[in-house]
């Protein structure tokens, strides 16, 4: 069953879009309700008696066990995820007329890729969603949305706001949480490593991102780009890593028949500004090579695309000074410990005096950082430090050391960082938050 056959729809999860996807189905005549199946003490048993649900739409992280979903299957009430339904309904209303989408899913470097796409494409007009900002820029200027999460209903809420704005971009980028939708002309993922468990524990992340590709069988102008990895099998059909086609060494991204939407073909090669160890490295170097092969895989020229003004992601390895310090800022909302070992010998080039800022501001993020790895971190890199500062309540007195101090909240820890440093200080910040 499609949206369209379906006359009456249940809607799971508002913390999550549902109330987003529940007015866009109402705009097309249907009759839906909303329920958080997390507050199911609400729950009337007889709550499927008198009507008849056609149709259940739910995000892909929902815990099966939920008594909401057991009455459903129990009912023999089809199931969509939130993923396709925003596919469905931008297909209806035909969200994306003369507009080409990118789109972006993956465990970790999602909103690198993707701002790294428009700057790529910075002379085009270009709507941009990712965690950290949502916007609009053109060679007129910049429109800034509301802040988002990546809950892929929020797709449709922003293109909402689009033609609120009457704004019309040419190219739209999308960073979705827990798959690809499908509503792209290219689709992106970034990683599969540092897989993890959703809904209760019953499905890796790594497995429903796979799957959701299947939301692009049947589009003709559909290019998966999966970076670093082997190809992937989805239904007896295989995506290759298209990005093995392209990579960046000595300032020059060299391309060779990268495959396009229009099912042609575009090599090259193309010398870029000089790149700085930061965004030259191992973190950066990767996310290029996908943002290059997915702006080529739009069609677009080699010698069309921007590469004069290539800078690290703010909150991504992004170097700034600040009263005679050095601040390589990596805090955001997927940041992981793993990284701290490359960004040490990065700061060690510039300044043998360091103070590192690690931790987690739990109440801007879901998933939270783990002690036991956190405190290895602190225990091997304890010398190589000034000072370590741990962001976070819930680690203070679970972690020792003579040169470790605690504060409540990232602002808190870059004020200390800066008072017990002096000129020439390089500082970390390594902080999970939502920025």
């Amino acid at each position: 069953m499609n949206i369209n056959e379906a006359s009456s729809i249940l809607v799971l999860d508002p913390i999550h879009g549902a109330e987003v996807i529940a007015e866009e189905l109402k705009e097309l005549g249907k009759e839906v309700e909303v329920f958080n199946p997390y507050r199911e003490s609400s729950l009337n048993q007889t709550f499927f008696n008198g009507l008849k649900y056609d149709l259940v739409i739910a995000p892909v992280h929902l815990n099966p066990n939920f008594e909401i979903v057991k009455q459903a299957l129990k009912n023999d009430i089809l199931f969509m995820s939130h993923h396709e339904a925003v596919k469905r309904i931008a297909a209806i209303n035909d969200l994306f007329a003369d507009i080409t989408v990118v789109e972006v899913t993956g465990t970790v470097k999602k909103t690198s890729v993707c701002e790294l796409i428009c700057q790529l494409v910075s002379d085009k007009k270009v709507l941009s969603h990712t965690s950290s900002i949502t916007r609009f820029k053109s060679v007129e200027g910049e429109v800034r949305f509301p802040k988002l999460g990546g809950t892929p209903a929020n797709v449709l809420k922003v293109m909402e706001i689009a033609r609120e704005k009457n704004l019309k971009p040419d190219i739209a980028v999308f960073e979705v949480s827990l798959g690809l939708t499908g509503i792209g002309d290219v689709a992106v993922i970034t990683s599969l490593d540092e897989d993890y468990m959703v809904a209760g524990g019953t499905k890796a992340a790594s497995a429903v991102k796979k799957a959701s590709i299947r939301n692009y069988e049947g589009k003709d102008r559909s290019v998966i780009v999966h970076p670093g990895s082997s190809d992937i099998n989805v239904n007896g059909n295989t995506y290759g890593d298209r990005s093995s086609n392209l990579r960046i060494e000595d300032n020059k991204v060299v391309c060779n028949r990268v495959r396009t939407v229009n099912d042609d073909f575009t090599s090259g090669e193309i010398a870029c500004k000089p790149l700085d160890s930061y965004i030259g490295g191992d973190y950066y170097r990767n996310c290029l090579e996908a943002a290059f092969c997915a702006v080529l895989s739009l069609g677009i020229p080699l010698a069309e695309v921007n590469t004069e003004d290539i800078s690290p992601v703010p909150g991504r390895l992004k170097r700034e000074e600040i009263n005679g310090r050095v601040l390589i800022d990596n805090s955001n909302s997927g940041t992981k410990l793993k990284f701290i070992g490359e960004i040490t010998e990065m700061a060690r080039r510039i300044s043998e005096k360091m103070i590192l800022i690690l931790g987690v501001e739990s109440q801007y993020v879901c998933e939270g950082m783990d002690l036991a790895e956190l405190k290895d971190v602190v225990e091997n890199s304890a010398s190589d430090f000034v000072e370590i500062i741990i962001v976070g309540d819930e680690f203070k007195g679970k972690i020792e050391g003579k040169n470790v101090f605690f504060d409540a909240n990232l602002d808190a820890g870059l004020e200390r960082a800066l008072n017990d440093s002096e000129e020439g200080f390089v500082i970390i910040s390594n902080v999970k938050t939502w920025r």
